[in-house]
């Protein structure tokens, strides 16, 4: 074997065993989820548990990934935890479109194979703990939220140091309806687990 075959050998070598570099993310806005589990949904807890269905949107107020501004963007998805994960993103230009793209694959690489990511219509409302969020309009997926209160019966069950660097704090929700059906994934939900934040603001390494 040539010297100079066995210095490509060795540069292949190299780059396949060098993990991918780590990018620096930060965000403020805010976020609803609902999955078909039981209250509360161990995956964002305590790590990731296989068999539940479910949902979630982000509304990025302000921030950047990878050092680009993904300021005004929006990003849904959908997941059989361990199974599979769609990805939509909402966003104003190009340059954002891509680096929130990037960011929710990265973010939600753990959940399973990511099966599709595309630009969709999201949209997430919110009112005194109380969301609604759809994709595409609610041809996608549909989805309202209402919060669980705590003891002081005033103000929701908080979780905090969580799970996931995207939202390392959550509020106790129920799932008032959920619906979703794209990809060959069709699943209807109701009276389940729900996690909301109205007031993220979340930095990492994803």
């Amino acid at each position: 074997m040539s010297m100079q075959l066995l210095n490509l050998v060795a540069l292949a070598s190299t780059l396949v065993a060098s993990p991918a570099k780590a990018k620096s993310f930060h965000f403020t806005g805010y976020y609803a989820e609902t999955c078909s589990c039981t209250a509360p949904c161990p995956c964002e807890l305590t790590g990731l548990s296989k068999g539940c269905q479910g949902v979630g949107a982000f509304v990025f107020k302000a921030g950047s990934f990878d050092g680009v501004n993904i300021s005004g963007s929006k990003a849904a998805y959908a997941t059989g935890p361990g199974e599979w994960v769609m990805i939509y993103v909402d966003a104003p230009t190009a340059a954002k479109r891509k680096a929130v793209s990037a960011m929710m694959n990265a973010a939600l690489a753990g959940f399973g194979k990511i099966e599709s990511t595309r630009n969709a219509k999201v949209s997430l409302t919110m009112k005194n703990g109380h969301y609604v969020g759809s994709i595409d309009g609610g041809k996608v997926c549909s989805f309202e939220t209402t919060p669980t209160l705590g003891g002081d019966k005033k103000t929701p069950l908080v979780y905090s140091n969580v799970n996931d660097p995207f939202h390392p704090t959550v509020m106790q929700g129920n799932n008032v309806g959920t619906h979703f059906d794209d990809g060959g994934h069709t699943f209807d939900l109701k009276d389940s687990n729900a996690f909301f934040n109205g007031s993220l603001s979340s930095s990492g390494k994803l």
